[in-house]
């Protein structure tokens, strides 16, 4: 696919060009699975741990793949890399039942969205 191609439909798919905003409800969502997932854990649930990681993973590969990464961009691979440490952060969780490791995620999605909404209101307010 071409770049304009890319540019398209992506505007189609949020109603304009794509921003910040469009990439909150998703950190929001990584955050709930992530916490549900922790919380089949401690109730010695692994079906539903597993559930909750399998829609983990199934969300970033979507928000990875609407990302903008080609030369010049670079919010697009940042978040990428981001992306692919959360997915560690989810693996080492599932393998191994690491709460720590769930408590990583959420923070590092917590740190994410605040300084990603304090971006938009410093852009906003100049």
């Amino acid at each position: 696919m071409t770049t304009q191609i890319l540019a398209s439909y992506r505007a189609s798919m949020f109603d304009g060009l794509p921003g910040l905003n469009w990439l909150r409800p998703g950190w929001r969502g990584l955050r709930l699975y992530g916490r549900k997932a922790k919380i089949a854990i401690i109730d010695g649930n692994m079906l539903e741990k597993a559930n909750m990681i399998r829609r983990a993973d199934e969300l970033l590969n979507l928000l990875t793949g609407i990302l903008e990464t080609d030369s010049g961009s670079t919010l697009g691979p940042a978040l990428m890399n981001i992306y692919a440490a959360l997915r560690q952060t989810l693996l080492r969780a599932n393998l191994n039942d690491d709460l720590v490791a769930l408590d990583e995620y959420d923070e590092a999605l917590s740190i994410l969205d605040r300084q990603m909404t304090e971006r938009l209101e410093s852009e906003a307010a100049a």
